[in-house]
This record gives C-alpha cells, sequence and structure tokens, in this order.
C-alpha cells in the first residue's frame, strides 16, 4: 500500500470513528453542558411565562387518523373520554382513510358531540387525511395522536401548559412502550433506546430544540399548521421541522405520558425502514432546520438526527478502512472487535426466537438491524419505493 494509500483509509477510519462516537456518545456530554449553561443562565434571569389558570386553558382539538384500527378504536375511545382537561374544551377528529375493516362505519355509531369523524372512501395516505381534518380544526392547539396510542388522565392538560409560553410552537410527549410476554427480552432493547432518547429530549427540550417528533403524541399551534406534502412519509416530523425553522420552540412535556405497545423486532424493522425513508425525505421537505441560524435546533438536529441517519455510512466506511488497515497490531484489533461485534447482531437475528440468547445478543442485533434499516429506507426513498400508504404494523 501506498503512503497516500495509507493516509486516506487512517483518514476514513478516525472521521468515521469520530462521527460515530460524536452522535451516540458525545454529543450527550455536550448537550448535558449546553443545557445546564442554559438553565443556570435562566436561573439568574428568569423569563418564563406564568402558567395558565384553569380558567385560562385553551381550546384543544385531538386529531386522530385511523386506517383499519377497528381493533383498537373502542379503547382509544374510551380512553379519549377519560382525559382529564376542562369540560367543552377539549374535542376529538378522527378521520378513517379506506379502512376496509369496519372502523368508518363504528365511528359513525358512536353518537357523541365530542367526537366528529371523517370517512374517504379511497385511500390516499395519512398526509392526505390529515391535511383534510385541519380544515375542520378551530382550538388554538392541535394535538396528533395514533389510535393505538393510550394516554395517561393528566397528559394533554401537561401538553398545553407549555404553550403558556409564547416562543414555544410545539411539544411532544414521552412515550413508554410495552410488550407482549413472550416478547418482553426480545424487544427490551427498544424500550432501552427509548430510555436514551428520551433523556436526550429532555435536554433537548432545556434548549427548545427537540428534534424528533413522535406523531403519537405532539401537539403544537394550529397557527402553525403547513400543509403536508401528499407525498410526506413522515409528515409529523416534517411539521415540526417546519415549525422550529420559523424560530418557535419545540419542547419535551416528560410528564405528558403515553403508551404503545410493542412489535416483534421484525414489525419494528418494518417501521423503521418507513421512518427512515421519510427521515431522508423530510431532509428536502423541510430543509431550514439545517441552516445554522437555527442555533440550537440546527445544533441538535445536525448531532442527534442527520449524524445518525448517516451513521450505516460511517459504520461501513470504518470497517473497510479497518480492512485495509489490518496488518497493523492497533488495526487488527479494532477489526476483531467489529467482526465481534456485528457477528453477535447476526447471531441474534439467526437466534432470535431462542430465549436465553436473545438477552444476550439483543443489544447488538437491535444497533445492527436499526442501522440496515436507515440504509434499506434510504434506498426507498431514492428509489421512490416508499408510498405514503403501509400496512399497518401489527402490536
Amino acid at each position: 500500500m501506498t503512503n497516500a494509500a495509507e493516509v486516506l483509509w487512517r483518514t476514513i477510519f478516525w472521521v468515521s470513528l469520530g462521527a460515530t462516537a460524536y452522535t451516540y456518545f458525545l454529543y450527550p456530554v455536550l448537550l448535558e453542558a449546553a443545557a445546564g449553561w442554559v438553565q443556570a443562565r435562566r436561573a439568574r434571569r428568569p423569563t418564563g411565562a406564568p402558567p395558565w389558570s384553569e380558567a385560562d386553558l385553551p381550546a384543544v382539538t385531538m386529531v386522530i387518523s385511523a386506517y383499519n384500527e377497528r381493533a383498537v378504536l373502542p379503547d382509544k375511545i374510551a380512553n379519549c373520554r377519560a382525559l382529564d382537561y376542562p369540560a367543552g374544551k377539549l374535542t376529538f377528529l378522527i378521520g378513517s382513510d379506506g379502512s376496509t375493516d369496519g372502523t368508518a362505519q363504528w365511528l359513525a355509531g358512536m353518537g357523541d358531540e365530542r367526537f366528529r369523524t371523517v370517512h374517504r372512501p379511497v385511500r390516499r395516505g395519512k398526509a392526505a387525511m390529515l391535511n383534510r381534518l385541519m380544515k375542520q380544526v378551530r382550538s388554538e392547539i392541535v394535538v396528533f395522536s395514533d389510535a393505538n396510542t393510550v394516554y395517561a388522565p393528566e397528559a394533554v392538560r401537561q401538553l398545553v401548559r407549555r404553550f403558556a409560553d409564547r416562543r414555544v410552537g410545539a411539544a411532544i410527549g414521552k412515550l413508554n412502550l410495552t410488550a407482549p410476554a413472550g416478547d418482553a427480552q426480545v424487544c427490551r432493547p427498544e424500550g432501552l433506546y427509548w430510555r436514551y432518547e428520551n433523556r436526550l429530549k429532555k435536554l433537548e427540550s432545556v434548549l427548545g430544540a427537540v428534534p424528533t417528533i413522535n406523531g403519537a403524541i405532539f401537539a403544537f399551534r394550529r397557527e402553525l399548521y403547513a400543509p403536508a406534502p401528499r407525498q410526506a412519509v413522515t409528515e409529523d416530523q416534517v411539521l415540526g421541522m417546519k415549525i422550529m425553522a420559523r424560530g418557535f420552540r419545540c419542547v419535551f412535556a416528560e410528564d405528558a405520558e403515553a403508551q404503545e405497545s410493542v412489535s416483534t423486532w421484525r414489525g419494528e424493522l418494518q417501521r423503521r425502514v418507513r421512518i427512515s425513508a421519510g427521515n431522508f425525505q423530510s431532509l428536502f421537505l423541510a430543509p431550514g432546520v439545517l441552516h445554522p441560524r437555527c442555533g440550537w435546533t440546527w445544533f441538535a438536529f445536525v448531532s442527534h438526527k442527520l449524524l445518525r441517519w448517516l451513521a450505516p455510512f460511517f459504520l461501513a466506511g470504518m470497517l473497510t478502512a479497518n480492512l485495509f488497515l489490518a496488518g497493523e497490531l492497533f488495526y487488527g484489533g479494532t477489526l476483531l472487535v467489529q467482526g465481534l461485534f456485528y457477528g453477535l447482531g447476526l447471531l441474534g437475528v439467526v437466534l432470535s426466537k431462542a430465549s436465553g440468547a436473545a438477552k444476550l445478543l439483543a443489544a447488538p442485533r437491535y444497533f445492527l438491524t436499526m442501522n440496515v434499516a436507515i440504509l434499506v429506507g434510504l434506498v426507498r426513498f431514492l428509489t421512490g419505493r416508499q408510498r405514503v400508504t403501509w400496512v399497518r404494523v401489527p402490536r
């Protein structure tokens, strides 16, 4: 190998390693420091808005797009009725987009004036349905929710109280994941990863720059709604990015809790492929957050999201460079570590049904499949194969 080639591969290795280490490990450390600095500054110069009184709480509309959700809708409606929010200030708008399982017929028979329903016989995708539903919303605050998401009684109230600060344009709640007893160990890494993500969101919220939008429990000011392009795959992510690009804060309401069940890891892989395709698409639909003038939002988005989406390329670059440099003791050792980690991940895929092995191999398998999902999602985005309609992942 020539000296120039050796320098090139060393550069690729260290840049790839540095970028991977930064997004997963160094960024959380820097985020802790930045959040601590902002909190100390606010303590010296308080600027927070006073909380709303009960009488001042604004009207809220919960918007739900339900495709073939007949099995979970009775529980969802019961959960909606149990929410703790002033009577007359919380209404629900549910859209059925081409459902074929009796969803529309069941909704039509509810007979509750707080619930309005819209049915379209032709399926055009979630973004198109949400655009249609939003034309009927008149409340100051809107909450997006999924049909299979169960809210804690105080969740809507806790989301809404963040909007007493006029600088806040959007708020997301804390989604807790549960798994069937038979899949508890298999799905455990999803819960661990979610707790890691929630910690990052809590710190990013101090900066008013939460870049990860979860449409299962997502509130925003109606005046800031930008109709989602019909081709949008992750319309909630695009909307949140556009709101932040306009200079509004997006915060994490940790005490606004909701719950969803986790699918099998195969089901989660399918979901992550779709989300990954939508994430890459969102860069073109809402590129404003990539401008450094967005300040903390730019810092959080690039560090937490963009580099994470590019992680598969960093991992591939590090492994490829390692192969060319394996003749040296240090690089031979790092190649062995990488090979062992990826080998355990592949073994975890093969032995996914073995309960004993699942616990040991779950973390490397989850990391491996998550990055594979990003690559597959990118291919689907580039080839236009990711549709705005999809088969709901069973949960």
